[in-house]
């Protein structure tokens, strides 16, 4: 079985509300941060796992989206907020060697009456549907697919595109997002900067 520290990603991306664009390094590893610090992220005195970008307001995201990228092909698991996946970028450019990526399993638009919705490939493992679900969605049989409460907020909605996406990819899951529908969710806050957050 797995120990706590073999789940831990080895490096994370996303928003902190002090420092900006950080990454951290939580396993600590020495290769991370020698990587880390030719990418231009310095460390923090104060927590020594985290490294802030330096000259943020120097195309920060697309450094960092390109951050990302890189070290993904390096080999490194690396978790990042939304905004700087380079798979979820609207304009993301193809990386060379990848392999083509042929159609999604999973797809979410937003439908004008329905609201934001989700449809699977049916060659998409039965695992697949059951991701959703475990994310709010319900699978609507007769027009087979699937959508959230209509109690549901649209910021919760890019909430729930958001979460549901970072786990069908962790399981390597092929998904596909609305370009309009992928911006809304990369521009959401990370969860410790938004308004409606309960302390």
């Amino acid at each position: 079985m797995p120990s706590h520290y073999d789940v831990l990603p080895d490096l994370a991306f996303g928003h902190h509300s002090v420092y900006g664009i950080v990454a951290a390094n939580p396993k600590n590893l020495a290769a991370s941060a020698w990587m880390l610090e030719r990418l231009d992220f310095h460390p923090l005195p104060s927590q020594p796992t985290l490294y802030a970008l330096t000259d943020q307001n120097r195309d920060g995201q697309g450094r960092t989206t390109r951050a990302v990228a890189l070290l993904r092909k390096s080999g490194y698991r690396v978790d990042v907020d939304a905004v700087f996946d380079p798979s979820l970028a609207p304009d993301a450019a193809p990386v060379r060697d990848r392999v083509p990526l042929g159609e999604p399993d999973v797809a979410f638009a937003e439908h004008p009456r329905l609201g934001i919705v989700a449809a699977i490939d049916d060659r998409a493992s039965g695992l697949t549907g059951l991701a959703l679900v475990e994310h709010g969605w319900r699978h609507n049989p007769r027009l087979d697919i699937y959508t959230l409460p209509a109690t549901t907020s649209r910021d919760e909605a890019l909430g729930k595109v958001a979460g549901a996406t970072l786990s069908l990819h962790r399981s390597g899951v092929q998904v596909a997002v609305q370009p309009r529908l992928a911006q809304d969710v990369a521009a959401r806050p990370p969860p410790c900067c938004r308004a409606d957050r309960v302390p």
